[in-house]
């Protein structure tokens, strides 16, 4: 079970620390968090609350963001791949990154695709603020909005973007599986898929049971834009519930 400690608590600690968004699947904290577990790195985490002033963690980090990742007197990191390498180094077995550098940077490339800026998810969080922005009253996302910096031109062609994404996405699925491989990348399971997961659950979120959360969060990170719902390929959803067997929390924990 997933215990939240004070953040002066995780700060202080000698070991691997993480702090995480909680109360939402934040596809870059789950990620994080799921990538530690497949290695088995034991860790101490703390909460960040969505839209709080979170001031320990902004003072220690130097953002009011997460996750936020430390290993002993080293700077905190924040990015999905630098929290990624860190897992490398700290646990080489099982191998998240595929030794053959081609399909390394693969695995990188649509990494970005998915958690980096104007990936899936940067897009899709454009599109949360769509609505908020449009009614003129975005009340607690204000304090989002301002941090991520919401561009409503951005957001036009959010949905384009996420859908062309997808489809690369699942010609990847058709390309291993053509070669009898089950797996984004490589010959095995890797960081792709579970940033895949993590990914998905703000455009097609995991039933209740294993992804709990507020019914009126449920609405907001199911995608319904005609373009992204379209490009939501089977293939791509039947992967997901593979590795969430796999390798997730069930039920998720945020």
């Amino acid at each position: 079970m997933l215990t939240y400690l004070p953040p002066a608590d995780i700060i202080a600690h000698p070991g691997l620390r993480i702090v995480l968004v909680r109360g939402v699947p934040s596809p870059w904290s789950q990620a994080a968090k799921t990538i530690f577990e497949v290695k088995g790195l034991p860790y101490v985490a703390a909460p960040l609350e969505v839209a709080g002033a979170n001031a320990e963690i902004a003072a220690w980090s130097g953002q009011n963001s997460a996750p936020v990742v430390a290993w002993q007197g080293e700077a905190p990191l924040n990015r999905w791949l630098d929290i990624l390498l860190l897992a490398e180094r700290l646990a080489p077995a099982p191998a998240l990154l595929p030794a053959d550098p081609l399909q390394r940077a693969l695995a990188i490339g649509l990494g970005h695709e998915m958690l980096g800026e104007r990936g899936i998810a940067w897009n899709r969080r454009l599109q949360m603020f769509s609505g908020a922005a449009a009614s003129g009253n975005a009340g607690r996302l204000a304090p989002l909005m301002g941090k991520y910096g919401f561009d409503a031109a951005d957001a036009a062609v959010a949905g384009a973007r996420i859908a062309t994404a997808l489809r690369a996405l699942a010609a990847q699925l058709r390309t291993q599986e053509a070669r009898g491989v089950p797996w984004f990348v490589g010959d095995g399971l890797s960081a792709v898929d579970i940033w895949w997961v993590a990914t998905s659950n703000i455009l097609a979120p995991l039933p209740a049971t294993q992804c709990p959360m507020r019914e009126a969060s449920r609405a907001g990170f199911t995608a319904t834009d005609p373009l992204v719902v379209a490009a939501l390929d089977p293939a791509l959803l039947a992967h997901r519930d593979r590795v969430f067997k796999a390798c997730f929390r069930d039920p998720m924990e945020f």
